[in-house]
């Protein structure tokens, strides 16, 4: 059975796309990097680390793009430019 092949598109260290071979993938992204953002706005957590300081964090549940998709996009040809088995042609 092959392994499930998720592929992660980031820009600007943001993530803009998730792509995977398996459509039952679920993925939820925490984000800690919360400067300037609104503790109030949808999504946004509060919780003490084990060392008592409050952080904010981001949780979202991300759409995945089937691993398909990939096909003749600037993704797949930088994976197969660096050797990594790229999904579908």
């Amino acid at each position: 059975m092959p392994k499930t092949q998720i592929v992660l598109n980031m820009s600007g260290g943001l993530v803009q796309d998730i792509f995977s071979s398996d459509p039952d993938t679920e993925v939820i992204l925490v984000d800690w990097d919360t400067e300037g953002c609104d503790p109030a706005d949808d999504g946004f957590v509060e919780i003490t680390d084990p060392h008592g300081r409050t952080q904010l964090a981001c949780v979202a549940r991300r759409e995945i793009i089937p691993l398909t998709e990939l096909a003749d996009t600037d993704v797949q040809a930088a994976m197969k430019a660096a050797g990594v088995n790229h999904g579908p042609s």
